[in-house]
């Protein structure tokens, strides 16, 4: 009986686990606040990403009405209109700085790879920088801005 009556004295006493349980719901409520944290950021990540992907569709848009000029008044429009790298810039630029910023995107601009792919289309790679709404200065100090690079193609017909 010596070896039993040892066992029950090692064992905790129910007096012993108050505390423990407040220790396990603050543990949890800490994971279930990181979770909807990190749900918030990610999905207003997801969102700007969304509209940058707009912003450089509207871009690509008007980067393939951009003809180039000097082969307009050499070779006439034909049926397709002939584009240039420097049109195709110029102009995705000039889109990009017309548009409002959406919420949570700090700035954004034109990169390369845009230009005028065959002469025919339009493509536009654009590279935005996104802060998330919470505590984004937190994670940009620890692991830097997200960046976001979207790429969108777009040809002009002539009818």
């Amino acid at each position: 009986m010596r070896p039993f009556a040892t066992l029950l004295a090692r064992l905790p006493r129910r007096a012993d686990d108050r505390g423990r349980v407040v220790l396990l719901i603050a543990g949890l409520f800490g994971i279930l606040g990181m979770l909807i944290v990190g749900g918030i950021n990610v999905t207003a990540i997801q969102l700007a990403r969304l509209q940058v992907i707009d912003a450089a569709d509207a871009a690509a848009a008007n980067a393939a009405d951009a003809a180039d000029e000097s082969s307009l008044y050499t070779g006439g429009v034909g049926s397709q209109l002939t584009l240039s790298d420097a049109s195709v810039r110029q102009v995705a630029g000039a889109t990009l700085a017309r548009e409002d910023l959406p919420a949570h995107v700090l700035g954004w601009q034109v990169v390369d790879g845009t230009g005028a792919q065959d002469s025919r289309v339009a493509v536009v790679r654009v590279s935005a920088v996104v802060h998330p709404p919470l505590l984004g200065g937190v994670m940009s100090g620890l692991f830097g801005d997200v960046h976001v690079t979207v790429q969108s193609r777009a040809e002009a017909h002539v009818h």
